[in-house]
């Protein structure tokens, strides 16, 4: 698990520093447009500046709440287990998973270094879905990196799948053990009270 934590914290630093995508489609296209905003954000000298950190703070937290469906990634982490929650119970789910997610890789983010992102292609996967394939470099490494994004008013990612390892599935699979002895309540309890 902290390898794959690893891992994805490395997948979002390309939300850092990137390189403009070859043959662009529609989803590239959203996707590096986010970074480019996320990317002049992090690079504003008013993020140093620690009397208006808090407000640039919140508006890097927007920007990358704008490239995620929260509501699709957090039902495809539950799989299965989704429909054994009240209406309720999935907003507070979705609320206490972006925090949760929020919380464990927003300094990563910020700590941002020389990373370069190619975007290598992107794939139709039918029913407004689409994947694109890029390849993070940077210290002597490369590592693999594809993001899922659904077309719903926008393209949005719903998973990220790093080197074969899916942000989703590593999710589903932890919250499926927990799901097995405890009841959704409790799930979302314990997502809200870890800080990362």
């Amino acid at each position: 698990m902290k390898r794959f934590v690893l891992r994805f914290l490395g997948a979002l630093l390309l939300l850092a520093a990137t390189a403009g995508p070859a043959m662009a489609g529609p989803a590239t296209e959203t996707l590096s447009g986010s970074v480019d905003r996320i990317i002049a954000l992090l690079a504003d000298p008013a993020y140093m500046n620690p009397a208006t950190r808090p407000d640039m703070r919140g508006k890097l937290i927007a920007a990358i709440e704008s490239i995620f469906d929260m509501k699709e990634l957090s039902r495809r982490a539950l799989g299965a287990d989704w429909n054994k929650f009240t209406p309720e119970q999935q907003v507070r789910f979705v609320a206490a998973f972006g925090t949760l997610l929020q919380n464990t890789y927003l300094d990563k983010i910020e700590s941002y270094t020389d990373e370069k992102v190619q975007y290598l292609k992107e794939q139709d996967l039918g029913d407004g879905k689409a994947e694109v394939s890029t390849k993070v470099v940077g210290k002597g490494k490369e590592i693999p990196l594809s993001y899922r994004l659904l077309d719903r008013d926008g393209w949005k990612v719903y998973d990220v799948v790093i080197e074969g390892v899916s942000l989703v599935q590593n999710y589903r699979s932890q919250f499926g053990q927990i799901l097995m002895h405890e009841s959704p309540d409790v799930l979302i309890a314990k997502i809200s009270g870890k800080k990362s």
